[in-house]
């Protein structure tokens, strides 16, 4: 999604600043030796102060090439025609009536691209993505648009979920020409046979005229527009195809040279523990004190960092080795900022679940859709601020009771298991059904509020929710005046400071505004049509979503049953989905996509493996069964297979070219987090886990080969990394595994609520039985188990033999294969956990 606030600005800053001429890095900026620390910095940082040269020396595509991808009679007499109504995702086919003959990405088009000699236009998004359909309203259904496209260019759609590997490639090479600016869509020009990039932008709005006419918009936005943009293309590459196909080659080798530097290993950098302490310092210098968050808008909430910084005090206190004062601070300003995201208008306050990002610092305006990921890792950093203190943070087990209720029996659920990806921005207009606006779901205006709850009611909800006669929201936010006048819910005044306003007790302040809630729910539903849903399941993100509930329904298993029962659930059946209809047993290997009762052509990519690993690992913990454990560990080892660098360490992000990738200018690595923490980041963690429950040496070494792969990136700039930084105490300080071993599962159930009340950083939680009843399902539960004592650490067979004659249940707290003495009540356990350097009284097993 394209920011609002610098909606086109990224694309028409670049053709300002180059007169849409054909722009190369500098080639010092990436190929010279440089020291650490001077590679260290942000490509936008690298790039954005510097003119970037437009003469450059490049190849051109041989003759051997092109007869190798075809020639142009193969195509002569073939017209070029709309694919996208037999593409499977909706993003796709949600362009399928345009004008413009939009291809897939196959071989057959790329041929045709090299056959004609004609540069691809290669347009990447998704379908809830807001600025996509504006591009798709304004430019890509204007006929003169499409015979500038289908004349001079093979144009190209494609879903950023189905391709991520593509999507990586040219993002990363629009955010080096434009100052590290980069959104959705992505359109991209690319040399056809090379598939080098030519120029790139994000949105370009179509004819003004036509846009005016439609929208009734009288302010044309600066800069050219589309139409404008893909003539100055075509000139330069009917005048110099070989001065745009050298640049293309010239930015595509130093863009390989900077992202091998990034995660080649370096033996002088030293990787330890004091990183966190860095981060530390980085985030309370760009604290946003008043309204949360980090920096200036536009803000995301960053969840992975929400959860490292929250976290960061049990890492501190177990090391007992670093004094960062009073550490405290680094959760409080994460359950601060979670707060306030929780009040801001990203929060839909009305029904459930958090929209992407806000355009303002105060959370108040955000862009509408809502992500499966942002949930997932939302769900998981407000579960982390509510076992932090679970009296102080009772907001947050609100918030985690909101996204789990909306991820099971929400929009995003699919009957049959498994979760779709997003939910649009976009929905039809209550006063317009022919057009569709962001937020019309959502928003309200004046009267409309009112006219739902009435007078007093509405008094005090619009007093708390901010609701003014005129709308709230400011104008220099709205580029297209679809807000105009209308109302985002956000929190603006306490419960407290409403009781004094309307003399009122707090209480009953509350059961107002639970009524509006209910009564502006219910309208909305009946009254409006709902946005779309993306109906694609994406692997990668419903294994976050499967921990999450994993995690969440583990937690409150002490004091919610009912809650705890169908978010379990809900996670078994996602795991079950993704083994029937994702996995294929025979060669081991996930799907990336199910869409419209079938998978995708797309296999599946480092972060599917890492993501669904994790969220298997957290539903073993949550269940004790093995079958998630067994399943976790089969698919880490097509993950290794797959994707392991032999030569660099760490995981590349796409399959190599003979295992299934395909046209891939560069194999990228994922090791900075972006709102999602990256594939090394979740696939470290994920080997540590690995190695802690089974004795795996090899896994231990190559979750510290990763780090130490990242270690001069990390310590240079350690709050991209956030993903990591849990994993680089572990690796200095080793991972702790509670075994708990008991008669029964009833019998362990006291020990293990208790267990899960505690918020354990790099801790690991492995279930023994010592007794199994009769049934199928009992003997079944014995030979996994068996499996697990037989392949697992060689200390379950000595705990489980020294267990035999207690009665009971008994914990152990073991770290490097050495445990603690028995510990046979719940609560010294929690307190074990919770001190500085974990229970001091060790034994060997």
């Amino acid at each position: 999604m394209l920011r609002r606030v610098a909606a086109a600005g990224s694309s028409r800053a670049v053709l300002s600043r180059y007169q849409l001429g054909i722009c190369r890095l500098p080639r010092t900026a990436l190929s010279r030796q440089t020291s650490g620390a001077e590679r260290s910095r942000s490509l936008s940082s690298v790039y954005s102060s510097r003119t970037l040269s437009t003469t450059a020396v490049c190849r051109n595509s041989s003759d051997s090439e092109r007869k190798k991808m075809g020639t142009s009679a193969q195509f002569l007499g073939m017209p070029l025609v709309n694919t996208l109504e037999t593409a499977r995702s909706p993003y796709l086919r949600a362009h399928a009536n345009n004008p413009v003959a939009w291809q897939q990405w196959t071989p057959a088009t790329l041929a045709r691209a090299v056959a004609e000699n004609k540069p691809i236009f290669l347009s990447i998004g998704y379908h809830t993505c807001h600025w996509c359909h504006v591009m798709n309203r304004e430019a890509f259904s204007s006929e003169k648009i499409a015979a500038k496209l289908n004349e001079y260019f093979i144009p190209i759609k494609l879903d950023r979920e189905e391709r991520p590997d593509l999507d990586a490639i040219y993002m990363l090479y629009l955010q080096a020409m434009s100052g590290g600016r980069g959104g959705w869509p992505l359109n991209v020009f690319l040399a056809p046979g090379s598939l080098e990039p030519i120029y790139g932008g994000t949105y370009w709005p179509g004819p003004w005229d036509e846009v005016s006419a439609k929208t009734g918009r009288t302010t044309k936005p600066p800069g050219p527009e589309f139409l404008e943009v893909l003539e100055r293309i075509h000139e330069l590459w009917a005048e110099d195809e070989a001065k745009c196909r050298f640049a293309g080659t010239d930015i595509v080798r130093q863009l390989r040279d900077w992202t091998a530097a990034r995660s080649k290993g370096d033996s002088t950098t030293e990787l330890h523990a004091g990183v966190l302490f860095d981060a530390y310092e980085y985030f309370t210098e760009r604290f946003d004190e008043v309204n949360g968050g980090f920096g200036e808008a536009p803000k995301f909430p960053q969840p992975t960092m929400m959860s490292l910084l929250i976290k960061m005090h049990p890492h501190m206190r177990v090391k007992e080795k670093i004094d960062m004062g009073d550490d405290r601070n680094a959760a409080d300003m994460a359950i601060y900022t979670l707060k306030k995201i929780a009040g801001g208008g990203i929060k839909d306050q009305v029904g459930h679940g958090f929209s992407r990002y806000s355009v303002t610092a105060d959370w108040q305006l955000p862009h509408f859709e809502k992500m499966l990921y942002d949930q997932s890792l939302l769900l998981t950093a407000y579960l982390d601020a509510w076992l932090y203190d679970k009296k102080k943070n009772q907001f947050a087990l609100d918030c985690v009771r909101d996204i789990a209720e909306y991820l099971v029996s929400g929009s995003l659920r699919n009957e049959a298991g498994g979760y779709y990806s997003a939910e649009d921005a976009d929905s039809v207009a209550p006063d317009n059904t022919l057009m569709k606006r962001e937020g019309a779901f959502y928003v309200w205006s004046y009267d409309e509020f009112f006219k739902v709850l009435g007078r007093i009611p509405g008094d005090i909800a619009a007093a708390y929710w901010g609701v003014s006669e005129y709308g709230n929201v400011d104008s220099q936010y709205d580029l297209h005046g679809e807000l105009e006048g209308l109302n985002v819910l956000s929190v603006t005044m306490d419960v407290p400071e409403l009781s004094g306003v309307f003399g009122m007790t707090e209480e009953k302040v509350r059961e107002v505004i639970e009524d509006c809630k209910k009564k502006l729910r219910a309208y909305r539903e009946e009254q409006r049509r709902a946005p779309e849903v993306d109906v694609k399941i994406v692997a990668c993100w419903n294994g976050l979503a499967m921990g999450a509930l994993a995690r969440a329904g583990a937690a409150v298993m002490e004091i919610d049953q009912v809650s705890r029962t169908k978010w379990l659930e809900s996670a078994k059946k996602t795991a079950r989905f993704l083994k029937e209809k994702m996995f294929d047993a025979e060669s081991g290997r996930l799907w990336r996509v199910f869409c419209d009762g079938e998978r995708g052509s797309t296999l599946g990519m480092c972060e599917d493996y890492a993501y669904v690993i994790s969220g298997l690992l957290d539903l073993y913990e949550a269940t004790f069964d093995v079958s998630y454990l067994r399943w976790a560990r089969e698919l880490q080892e097509t993950q290794n297979a797959l994707f392991w660098d032999s030569e660099d360490n760490g995981f590349f992000s796409a399959l190599a070219e003979d295992e299934g990738a395909r046209e891939l200018i560069l194999r990228m690595k994922s090791g900075a987090d972006t709102v999602e923490p990256s594939s090394n980041a979740v696939s470290v963690a994920n080997l540590m886990r690995l190695a802690a429950v089974f004795g795996e040496d090899e896994y231990e070494q190559m979750a510290l080969r990763t780090l130490d792969a990242y270690a001069k990136e990390i310590v240079a700039q350690p709050q991209s990394y956030c993903g990591m930084l849990g994993s680089v105490v572990a690796g200095s300080e080793g991972l702790r595994t509670v075994v708990i071993v008991g008669q029964t599962r009833e019998e362990m159930k006291e020990t293990v609520e208790k267990m899960r009340s505690v918020l354990a950083a790099n801790t690991i939680v492995v279930g023994l039985r010592k007794e199994f009843g009769e049934g199928a399902e009992e003997e079944e539960a014995r030979r996994a188990q068996e499996w697990l004592v037989a392949e697992g650490d060689e200390i379950y067979a000595g705990l489980l033999s020294r267990s035999g004659s207690r009665n009971g249940t008994t914990s152990y707290i073991c770290q490097e294969r050495r445990c603690s003495a028995p510990i046979e009540d719940s609560e010294e356990l929690v307190r074990a956990l919770s001190d500085e350097v974990g229970s001091s009284r060790e034994s060997d097993v």
